[in-house]
């Protein structure tokens, strides 16, 4: 036998790197929604299912709805929706009302997630890595033997059995599906093994056939052609649950990296917000302060203008004052001449008119002693 024909813990893989598989992407009907808008209560997470359910059933089956996990990482709730024009269909919901708020509804496709990137890309380097392991180049299947044995009997039995074929070097024991991988350094080893098909280990007559490595699932092809399906690599069945807790592990590291960049973000956006908001008040407080100031400077100019303005009434007021009282000690010094004036007029015309007096007085005398002379000399 040298076919892998017992597909252990394996199914199909849809076709892919096709010119088929592109045009079946692009016309695929399913969508991813984001939406927006709503505040997240995990209280209320049924009922928010339910609403966003109701929105988009008409675009389409709604198959599931994914709220966060971590609100700090994404505030979003993520609706994937099947049907003919489901994206189309969906965008023209955008703003519709939820009952205290509006929807805001965006094409989301996986691709543009950070989170998906992250993980399909850690995925691809860790399933290639074990595609391109070469331990796990050239291996066969053992089936047949006795299956009431315990793991570690299966190995030891079936490395004894094998170990004259070549070097050993990695044994896959399946209890499940009763069968066991076991792994060649050489192809030669390989060879040699499919050659012991039907012989016997402990009384059990056992048959082998070739694992399905990374070369014998996905062979090259010629220019032109595509391939027609695909069979994991055994060594991806058998690692899964390991590459799984890898995967849990890195994309728990990478949430919390996230995470903490977000918070960092998120803190240093606050720390910007508040030195903005900070730097209002300073602005504000300096504008106040300089206002006052320019109060206080005014309110002191006017009261400087308002004291020089009295100084000015109060020296015109004692200019006008000092003036009437120069003009009435002038008036009365005026008065005083003038009445000094008219008491040197009146005593000389007093003096005058008593020399007249006397003058008139001596004449008369004289007239008369002239008369009476005159008389003695008759």
């Amino acid at each position: 036998m040298d076919t892998y024909s017992s597909c252990k813990r394996s199914s199909p893989k849809a076709p892919f790197d096709s010119e088929a598989a592109a045009k079946d992407e692009a016309i695929d009907p399913w969508v991813r929604i984001s939406v927006e808008g709503y505040r997240f209560n995990k209280d209320t997470e049924n009922e928010m299912r339910i609403k966003l359910v109701n929105l988009f059933k008409s675009c389409g089956h709604v198959s599931r709805v994914d709220f966060p996990t971590e609100l700090l990482l994404d505030s979003r709730a993520f609706v994937t929706i099947f049907g003919e024009g489901a994206k189309e269909k969906a965008l023209q919901l955008n703003g519709s009302d939820m009952g205290g708020w509006n929807a805001l509804v965006k094409f989301a496709p996986k691709e543009e997630d950070e989170e998906y990137q992250a993980e399909s890309e850690y995925k691809h380097s860790v399933i290639n890595e074990l595609l391109n392991d070469k331990r796990f180049r050239f291996g066969i299947c053992v089936v047949g033997y006795d299956p009431s044995l315990l793991e570690d009997e299966v190995e030891e039995a079936l490395t004894a059995h094998f170990s004259s074929c070549g070097v050993i070097i990695h044994v896959d024991v399946d209890l499940l599906d009763k069968m066991t991988s076991i792994y060649f350094s050489e192809e030669e080893g390989e060879a040699s093994a499919m050659n012991l098909d039907g012989s016997e280990v402990d009384g059990f007559k056992i048959n082998t056939m070739l694992v399905p490595t990374t070369a014998r699932s996905n062979p090259p092809r010629p220019p032109g052609e595509t391939h027609c399906g695909y069979c994991a690599p055994a060594q991806m069945l058998e690692f899964a649950d390991e590459i799984q807790e890898k995967m849990d592990f890195y994309m728990t590291e990478w949430r919390l990296n996230a995470m903490t960049k977000k918070l960092s973000a998120l803190k240093k956006q606050r720390a910007r917000a508040l030195k903005k908001q900070k730097a209002r008040a300073l602005k504000k407080q300096k504008a106040r302060a300089l206002k006052k100031q320019k109060a206080r400077a005014l309110k002191k100019q006017k009261a400087r203008a308002l004291k020089k303005q009295k100084a000015r009434a109060l020296k015109k007021q004692k200019a006008r004052a000092l003036k009437k009282q120069k003009a009435r000690a002038l008036k009365k010094q005026k008065a005083r001449a003038l009445k000094k004036q008219k008491a040197r007029a009146l005593k000389k015309q007093k003096a005058r008119a008593l020399k007249k007096q006397k003058a008139w007085a001596l004449m008369t005398q004289k007239a008369r002693a002239k008369e009476g002379e005159g008389s003695q000399s008759f």
